[in-house]
This record gives structure tokens, sequence and C-alpha cells, in this order.
């Protein structure tokens, strides 16, 4: 497991129990809270799912039951730290610290994923090259085809930057064309400059309301009350939703346009808490 691939430790956490799982038949929550030193074993399942969360206390006993060596011991603890941190200046200050630990070639990966996802037009103007035959001659073709429009300036720093970072090459046919290769330093994109280009896009999202016809587009809201593992289905339900969404824009031809894809799913209340826990602190 490459502690070095996460950002969060709640999705570091759930992926090294699926991996020892797929490798080791016995492994439990109870074997690894033995090996933590800790004494319930539903502890673990409650930090994957942020009902509770790591302390400073029970740090070290984790990263030892996790095999972390120094470095990514600093990392582990950084990244539960970052997790935590409330406001993008913490959040920001406590990712330049994990920057700084990363092996080289994670960190040129990191480097390349901020100046991709820093404005929505450059992954946009990728996508555009799987429609339109664009070459230094006529870059003004994907400014203009763009919604909403780009300048030329900026079409010719997308594409340079695109260049710059081998995800487009000059094809044979003289055109620029995308490169099958993932800028992806990991399972997840960093999530500094990650909020901000889905930021970047809701914003689009909103203006599509007032640009675009019901037929050209699919905006609908659901208020619902869910259970804890009501949410939890329903957040899978959507990864499957997603995926198959991939699977379709990876058969299909002949493309004629760029569209954008948002998700959005998330709570309006805080969580009630349980009646057994409920029962717990009255009993104290």
């Amino acid at each position: 497991m490459n502690v070095y691939a996460y950002y969060n430790y709640r999705k570091y956490l759930q992926d090294y129990y699926e991996y020892r799982k797929s490798v080791q038949r016995y492994f439990s929550y109870r074997s690894f809270a033995k090996k933590a030193g800790y004494s319930s074993s539903g502890l673990y399942l409650d930090l994957i799912r942020g009902r509770k969360s790591l302390t400073p206390q029970m740090l070290p006993k984790f990263i030892a039951a996790l095999g972390l060596n120094e470095r990514e011991s600093r990392y582990f603890t950084l990244m539960v730290d970052f997790t935590h941190a409330t406001t993008p200046a913490s959040k920001q200050q406590i990712f330049d610290q994990m920057s700084a630990l990363l092996p080289r070639t994670v960190k040129t990966l990191t480097k390349n994923q901020q100046e991709y996802y820093s404005k929505w037009y450059y992954v946009a103007v990728r996508e555009s090259l799987s429609v339109l035959n664009i070459n230094e001659k006529n870059i003004q073709e994907v400014a203009l085809f763009l919604n909403p429009k780009i300048t030329l300036p900026q079409a010719k720093q997308a594409i340079q930057l695109l260049l710059d970072l081998g995800l487009i090459d000059l094809a044979e046919d003289g055109f620029y064309r995308s490169v099958n290769k993932t800028i992806s330093s990991g399972r997840e994109i960093a999530p500094i400059f990650g909020h901000q280009f889905q930021k970047q896009m809701i914003d689009l999202a909103k203006s599509a309301l007032d640009h675009y016809s019901t037929e050209r587009r699919n905006v609908s809201c659901t208020t619902m009350s869910v259970s804890a593992e009501g949410l939890e289905r329903i957040i899978n339900k959507i990864d499957v939703f997603r995926k198959e969404v991939l699977d379709i824009v990876r058969s299909d031809s002949g493309e004629t346009m760029v569209c954008e894809l948002n998700v959005q799913f998330f709570p309006l209340s805080k969580e009630k808490e349980s009646k057994s826990v409920k029962d717990g602190e009255d009993a104290k």
C-alpha cells in the first residue's frame, strides 16, 4: 500500500483493510485492533465512516500496526491533520508539508495535477481535441468552440501546457490529439486543487441552467432523509453510475461536443446520534 497516493486517511484506512483482507483471509477489524492495542473492534470502521477521528494519542500505535516507516509515519500524521483541517489556509499549509515528503516521481505528478486542474478550460481543451482538428495555425477555433468562450491567448496557453505535460501530441495527421495517459498521482485528485476545479465546474453548471434548454441538459434535485447505511449505499451507487458513464464514453465514437457531468450529494443537517450511543452516555 502506497501511503503517498492518499490525502485522506479515512480513504487510506478503507483501502488498507480491503487490501489486507484480499491477501490475508483471516485479517479483520478485531485482529487490527489487537495489534494496535485498543479494545473496540468497531473503531476502525467508525474511523473510515467519519463517525470518530484519530487522536494524537492513538496515532503511534496505529502507525505501528500499519507498519509504516519513519518517513511514511510523518506523512500519515500530516494526512490525519489534513483530513481534520477545517480552513483552506490550514489545509494549504499542511498540504505543503505533505508535498515535501513525497517521493520525487509522485511529487512531479502532483505538480502536474495542480497545473492541469487549475483552470477548467485546460481539461475542456484537451477533450475538444477529440472533436476538432486543431494545429498551431487554427487554435482560435478551439477558443470559440468552448462555451463559455475563452480567449486566443488562453487557448494557446492550454495547448502548450498539455504538450508540456505529455497529455497531447502532434499526431501523424498533423493535428493535436489527446494521449491516452492519466495524470492522477494516486486514487484521488489532491483536494487542494481538486476542490477548486470542482467549484469552477459547479459555477459552470449554474450558468447552464440559464443557457441551455432542458433538451440539452439534465439537472435535478432531490432532498431526502437517510440512515448512515443508506448514505453509504447511495454513495456507492453514485460511484457505480459514474463508472457506467465512463464505460459509455470509452466505447463512444464520432464525438461532436464536450460535456460536463457533475454529481453532488451532501448532508443538509447534522447526524442524529444513535439510540445506543445516547443510552451509553446516559448510563455514565
